[in-house]
């Protein structure tokens, strides 16, 4: 069986992540860790007429790119006794799509992912990235929950 594991730097990610370790994993499987990253947001200067500074680009994709890397590296330490496992981290303009045409793109047979357990209102005016896989992917999902 092929997992497909959505991470990002939540704690609920890293939880989903080890129950599936603990309670799911069989030798065998192969397990794809994967991580759809939002492009950098770099404010809205140039919706406003304005310039936009040079230095909060390089400072944005900085930041973005250290926080990428620091999370590979997490998922990487995690997963290095585990032959079976790869990770799969790619950024995209709308993460949750990313997820789910990463999930297509590798052929899984099963995805789990994690909820921050936003409220309906909330959920309704955020999205829900776990909400969002679980309508649109063609392969099972499991939420793990708080």
């Amino acid at each position: 069986m092929k997992v497909f594991i959505a991470v990002d730097n939540s704690e609920l990610a890293e939880k989903a992540f080890d129950w599936y370790y603990r309670e799911l994993h069989k030798d065998g499987n192969d397990v794809l860790v994967a991580h759809s990253a939002e492009y950098p947001h770099i404010g809205s200067y140039a919706f406003l007429g304005g310039q936009l500074p040079v230095e909060e680009i390089h400072a944005a994709s900085a930041e973005a790119t250290r926080k990428y890397e620091a999370l590979k590296e997490k998922y990487l330490k995690k997963i290095e006794d585990q032959q079976s496992a790869k990770i799969f981290f790619e950024v995209h303009e709308k993460p949750a799509e990313g997820l789910v045409k990463m999930a297509e793109k590798s052929h899984c047979d099963f995805i789990v992912i994690g909820s921050r357990g936003l409220g309906a209102v909330r959920r309704t005016i955020l999205g829900s990235i776990s909400d969002y896989v679980m309508h649109h992917a063609k392969v099972p999902v499991m939420v793990f929950h708080k």
